[in-house]
């Protein structure tokens, strides 16, 4: 039922939504219209979640210079991230895990795994965006997936959290002070919170 209730909205819901939409281009905020108000809005967020990954040693698109999309930043792991990962976690029992393409967790895997489990901080990896072919090719190695679509306060947590990544990098550490998490789907949740 549920990706029926997130993609296919009732007649009701369609007929309040289509008498709701001229509403949208009035002026809100202080903004011209609430696509203005929103655009700005998660500019702001994804620009506050990319200069964290940015800052803890990942690479991602310069959004001035080419289109984002949808509320996700698919970010680089640069060779920095990956020495910082011990290498153990390339290998097996690690590297075993049903989930991944071809039952192999690749760099991607590797990093969000270590990432959730000595850093406090989860991130979705990149290989089930692509094919299973394309996953084991290598081609989604060097990615990960991590969403901006969160309240300012979680994305700052976050982002502090993230920035435990370069100053440890290549030591192991358990930092306790780490509050927040980034989970499957790239979503930012509060450790201790629902």
């Amino acid at each position: 039922l549920l990706p029926y209730v997130q993609f296919c909205a009732s007649t009701v819901i369609q007929e309040a939504l289509a008498r709701t939409l001229p509403r949208a281009d009035e002026p809100y905020e202080g903004y011209d219209s609430y696509y203005e108000y929103l655009n700005s809005k998660y500019r702001r967020k994804r620009d506050l979640l990319g200069r964290a990954l940015t800052e803890a040693g990942f690479a991602i698109q310069d959004y001035n210079a080419t289109p984002g999309g949808g509320f996700f930043i698919f970010a680089r792991i640069t060779p920095e991230l990956r020495a910082a990962i011990p290498p153990e976690r390339l290998e097996a029992p690690f590297a075993r895990n049903p989930a991944a393409p071809g039952g192999v967790a690749r760099l991607d895997w590797a990093l969000c795994q270590w990432m959730a489990e000595e850093k406090g901080v989860l991130c979705i990896p990149s290989s089930p965006f692509f094919s299973t072919e394309r996953a084991l090719e290598g081609a989604s190695d060097e990615f990960i997936r991590v969403a901006f679509c969160k309240e300012d306060e979680t994305i700052e947590r976050a982002a502090a959290a993230l920035m435990g990544l370069r100053a440890t990098a290549g030591e192991e550490c358990h930092d306790d002070e780490m509050d927040a998490t980034v989970v499957a789907g790239g979503e930012v949740v509060l450790n201790g919170s629902d």
